[in-house]
């Protein structure tokens, strides 16, 4: 492309460049990303902070830290200042990478350096945090986050609702939901989810239920992975026919299963030993052009191989493998 612009007469700036490096690393292209720079450097054009931030952030998406670090420090030499979306880009694959203590040390290096951290930077270590199950120092930091004057958003209050559900603390999520309704924060079918999911995991269904019925008072239209949580702690607390019942609902309220409904509808059946209505939901599936997944196919071939599901069954079951798990010995004879 860089070719291109310049036969017809285009001097391509830095601007140019960094977009091209920015859309190579998307990709996961980090050799060509570097390729890139130093086509730059060659003709006299200076990668500005913007540059080197992409690139940062390319290494940091493939777990590249070492790397990340090391352009992050030849910026300094290059004559280049740190600002806070730099330190955010190798913020985040720190964190991604779960390491934890570096990430800490780098957002107290940003005070040091007499930057201020903003929401994303709070966001991000936050996330981090929960991740290692530091729900103390997350809460701590989000406390911290108001004290300084950086005002949650709802990607903060939806990773910290995300981070207590995870860690069951459902009770402590849900006073921290009601506080962004009197703060006047849009709690959206996203939180919701968060919200319903993790109360069914912690087995609070009938919080979860309470707040699947909380939609249809607010009028938010639940999704089809409100749906699909629910089901999935309907099942897990053997209410099989409720489960059912809401899944047949689905079409009715305009919002059609996806893969993973029917994929955890096929789990609840056959985890609470309902074989016999396994059949319909995999002739549907076979229909929407859906595909198993690992763990259905498992306890789909275990229920064969036991006798409590026919085994006529197994064409139908072998027309929904995905074809990267055709060449398994099972479906592979």
């Amino acid at each position: 492309m860089l070719n291109e612009m310049v036969d017809v007469g285009i001097s391509p700036n830095v601007q140019t460049f960094s977009i091209v490096v920015d859309a190579f690393c998307k990709e996961g292209k980090i050799k060509e990303a570097e390729d890139i720079i130093n086509i730059m450097l060659e003709r006299g054009i200076v990668p500005n902070i913007v540059t080197y931030s992409t690139l940062i952030d390319g290494y940091c998406l493939r777990g590249e830290m070492s790397k990340a670090k090391t352009i992050c420090d030849s910026m300094v030499f290059r004559g280049l200042v740190h600002n806070v979306v730099t330190y955010n880009s190798l913020l985040n694959g720190y964190c991604k990478s779960l390491k934890i203590d570096e990430a800490m040390d780098l957002f107290n290096e940003i005070t040091r350096k007499g930057l201020k951290h903003n929401v994303v930077t709070y966001s991000t270590m936050i996330q981090g945090l929960f991740q290692v199950g530091r729900c103390g120092d997350a809460r701590k930091l989000f406390d911290e986050m108001h004290g300084k004057g950086q005002m949650p958003d709802q990607l903060t209050y939806g990773i910290i609702l995300e981070g207590l559900c995870n860690n069951h603390q459902i009770e402590e999520a849900l006073s921290l939901f009601h506080l962004m309704g009197h703060s006047k924060l849009n709690t959206d079918i996203v939180v919701y989810n968060i919200l319903i999911d993790g109360a069914s995991k912690c087995g609070k269904l009938d919080i979860a239920k309470a707040l699947f019925h909380d939609l249809s008072v607010k009028c938010i239209k639940p999704s089809a992975r409100t749906f699909t949580v629910m089901i999935s702690g309907l099942c897990r607390e053997g209410l099989v026919i409720d489960a059912k019942e809401l899944f047949l609902k689905m079409e009715e309220s305009s919002c059609p299963p996806d893969q993973v409904t029917y994929n955890v509808l096929l789990q609840g059946y056959l985890r609470n030993k309902h074989f016999d209505d396994v059949e319909m939901p995999l002739h549907d599936m076979d229909e929407r052009g859906y595909f198993l997944d690992v763990s259905t196919m498992s306890l789909l071939i275990d229920s064969i191989a036991a006798g409590s599901v026919d085994t006529t069954m197994f064409k139908l079951i072998r027309k929904l493998v995905p074809k990267e798990l055709m060449d398994a010995p099972c479906f592979s004879a």
